[in-house]
């Protein structure tokens, strides 16, 4: 392996580290509304309450396979009229996705006011939280309209690099969230519709804020008209309607959980089935602000037919994404009935353990290589993959419900189904078809699978040798944080010894000794 230091020849190391550190903020200001204000709402409102909030997320998913046809290649055609230095091409692109989008979102509106409607007759929700469910979902269609219309704003970003950017406007954003949400709850009698109301007023100002730094970006885009191109739009629709497909078959796959939960156990099932998506849901979180940090680099690689630098683009992802992601997953693994115990001390810890861990079963493997997904997309080989996210999102879903009607699993027939086809997926087609589409050896992604999930079990064997130790007694946050950060360390150091060479890590070692100049 080479050292960093040829590995970022290729990369702008002062924008990367930007990049990195402030969407890490980015990810943990959100995790921690999450975080603090779970148990609270559980305390207040009930699990069947604070069900009906990620659920109301989950129809936004639904929406966004829809827009992702048009929002998901839009940056791969602006980022190339850029670098092409062709600003009407990316001014046509441009506004063709901005008046694209805001039709869409005039769709959106008209089914999402039929929805709340008729929401009792659609959802299964207690007869005192109907209005309050009403609302609730009122306000989140709302912010969705506004984010759908206003989603090309953040492609500027995107086309220069600028992560950083969009990582202080998510981090405001979280922060005017929380401090919203703490006086509704505090002046006023707590509702679950307040959460709706935050995020509709939080999308307000990320429409604004986003179309203040296109205009500081890239001045020389212009909101108008005249080019706007059916032709374009055609063209950004006909690449991006198989990642459309594929969003559907992750729809399918993780979104639809809830829903399931709603009909086949109630609100109360799917209340308790919503508090385990916190560490799944904050990984995924994670990974939506580290894994966009590499593509811009990877398109122009590939742009400039720079296979060498691609590939090193995607091995330098793999390492970050276990250091960042699988390495405290492994320490969640062992010490997640004590986290649940300490969150929700209300609730089964035990049980929460265990469906997370089942959930995030199908990650872990996937997690080794996560930013492979993007070899299909910048090399513009969507169609064979869709089809294959159709035909495993059907498996899964086929599976689950059988599972749910003549299993006795109850509500773990959920995410054991998805495992069941998760694993399934991650282990023969993905890394099958992009070693094909990068050309290389069958066995290409396999071995750093295999590599990746050997890694991650020595992770989890450390430190289970350590909980036998028994050196804290974990009965406060206090204690329990002391020991995580001790294991995480010991852990990081093996991580270091195990996924990079004796230069690099005297390289890293070196960099820490040193003062950072960003």
């Amino acid at each position: 392996m080479k050292t960093f230091t040829l590995v970022l020849l290729f990369m702008d190391k002062r924008r990367f580290v930007v990049n990195l550190v402030s969407n890490f903020f980015s990810a943990l200001s959100g995790v921690g509304i999450s975080f603090f204000l779970t148990p609270y709402i559980v305390e207040h409102l009930g699990k069947e309450a604070y069900g009906f909030f990620p659920l109301s997320n989950n129809f936004v998913m639904y929406a966004g396979i829809i827009t992702t046809a048009l929002n998901s290649m839009s940056s791969r055609y602006i980022t190339i009229s850029l670098e092409k230095k062709d600003i009407k091409e990316a001014n046509t692109y441009f506004n063709s996705v901005l008046f694209g989008n805001i039709l869409i979102s005039l769709g959106f509106a008209i089914v999402s006011a039929l929805f709340c409607l008729f929401i009792d007759k659609i959802l299964d929700i207690p007869s005192n939280l109907i209005y309050d469910v009403r609302l609730l979902f009122i306000f989140i269609f709302f912010s969705l309209v506004i984010n759908v219309s206003s989603a090309v704003f953040q492609v500027t970003a995107f086309a220069l690099n600028r992560f950083d950017k969009l990582a202080f406007i998510n981090i405001i954003s979280n922060v005017l969230k929380l401090g919203a949400i703490i006086l509704l709850f505090y002046f006023f009698t707590p509702r679950i519709y307040f959460l709706g109301v935050t995020t509709a007023a939080t999308a307000l100002y990320m429409l604004v804020a986003n179309y203040r730094l296109t205009k500081k970006l890239l001045p020389e885009i212009r909101i108008d008209w005249s080019f706007f191109s059916k032709s374009a739009l055609f063209i950004i629709v006909g690449s991006g309607v198989w990642n459309s497909i594929m969003a559907m078959a992750n729809v399918i796959n993780t979104q639809l959980d809830l829903l399931i939960a709603n009909h086949f156990f109630g609100a109360s099932g799917m209340g308790f089935l919503s508090l385990t998506k916190f560490i799944p849901n904050a990984i995924y979180i994670l990974l939506g602000i580290i894994v966009p940090i590499f593509l811009p680099e990877m398109l122009k690689a590939y742009a400039n037919s720079d296979m060498t630098k691609l590939k090193k683009t995607l091995d330098l992802s793999f390492k970050a994404i276990f250091v960042v992601v699988l390495l405290p997953l492994s320490v969640f693994f062992v010490y997640g009935e004590v986290f649940f115990r300490l969150w929700l001390p209300t609730q089964d810890a035990q049980a929460l353990h265990i469906l997370s861990v089942i959930t995030l079963v199908p990650f872990i493997v996937h997690g080794t290589v996560e930013t492979v997904y993007h070899v299909f997309v910048i090399t513009n080989k969507l169609r064979i993959a869709s089809f294959w996210g159709i035909f495993i999102s059907f498996f899964n879903f086929v599976l689950v419900i059988i599972l749910c009607k003549y299993s006795s699993l109850g509500v773990y027939s959920i995410p054991v189904g998805a495992l069941v086809s998760g694993v399934l997926s991650h282990l023969t087609f993905t890394p099958l078809y992009a070693a094909y589409c990068l050309q290389e050896s069958r066995w290409y992604f396999f071995k750093k699978i295999i590599r990746g999930l050997a890694g991650f079990t020595l992770l989890i064997a450390l430190c289970y040798g350590w909980k036998q130790l028994n050196l804290f007694a974990l009965d406060s946050w206090l204690t329990f944080l002391i020991n995580s950060f001790i294991i995480g360390a010991m852990l990081l150091v093996v991580t270091l010894f195990i996924n990079f060479d004796k230069t690099t890590r005297g390289d890293i070692f070196r960099k820490i000794r040193q003062k950072v100049n960003i």
